[in-house]
């Protein structure tokens, strides 16, 4: 990206996302529709950040979004388009600026408690299970949690076999994952098998690799047989993991 394209200073934002018209209104109705948008062009959110307040190149090929008092440095894309990931830290950015296309509240308006969140994830698919820890151990709940529909029909394309050995790994199914577990505050990692068989540890080198503050909210990383596990033996097993030590 030349550094012509991108704006070097403050812009003045515009009043409000009602604002908005033509092709802005659009990307910003993209960054916010659910199933999440595979086919967002990177210059199309500049463009719309640059019509609502400042963007800045960075050292080290990133860019500095302004907007509201709202701040936002992210590295620029590889390809044209955004991943799953960063069409989230948009959105999560454009939300704390109150610029979500149905804002109601202020941008200083609480945001809702962080999650506890359960990943169980083998090479085939990935469930995610929010763990509700109100009250003490015995009001506990469990339940299925994937508000944007990041792992909707979600499949590992590596799982066929060629000559008796399992494909490469698929960053692109991890991305996914890390997309949907942004907003926890502390997680668990469950997984099946040890070694390169366990997609629990792909899980965790991507994120130590590629988004490291999810990283660092992982809690605990548990090895299971998953072929007949239940939900309440994984809350069972998230109780354990969240004990305190003796």
């Amino acid at each position: 990206m030349k550094n012509s394209d991108v704006q070097s200073g403050p812009q003045p934002p515009s009043h409000d996302s009602k604002a908005l018209h033509g092709a802005h209104l659009r990307t910003l109705e993209a960054l916010f529709r659910h199933p999440t948008s595979h086919n967002l062009e990177w210059q199309d959110v500049l463009s719309l950040i640059g019509s609502m307040g400042a963007v800045q190149v960075k050292g080290n090929n990133k860019l500095a979004f302004e907007v509201d008092g709202q701040r936002l440095v992210m590295p620029e894309p590889h390809s044209k388009d955004l991943t799953a990931a960063e069409v989230v830290d948009v959105r999560h950015f454009l939300q704390r600026a109150g610029r979500a296309p149905d804002a109601r509240a202020p941008a200083t308006a609480p945001q809702p408690a962080a999650a506890m969140l359960m990943v169980v994830v083998d090479h085939h698919d990935a469930k995610i299970y929010r763990i509700d820890a109100s009250g003490n151990a015995a009001q506990r709940e469990i339940r299925p949690y994937d508000p944007h529909h990041f792992l909707h029909h979600l499949t590992h394309k590596g799982q066929l076999r060629e000559q008796g050995q399992r494909a490469p790994e698929d960053p692109a199914y991890y991305g996914l994952i890390a997309a949907a577990l942004a907003g926890a505050d502390r997680i668990i990692v469950v997984g099946h098998g040890t070694g390169k068989s366990n997609a629990a540890e792909h899980l965790l080198e991507y994120l130590r690799t590629h988004h490291r503050d999810t990283y660092q909210r992982v809690v605990r990383e548990i090895a299971v047989d998953l072929s007949a596990i239940t939900p309440p033996q994984l809350l069972s097993l998230a109780e354990h993991a969240l004990a305190p030590a003796p």
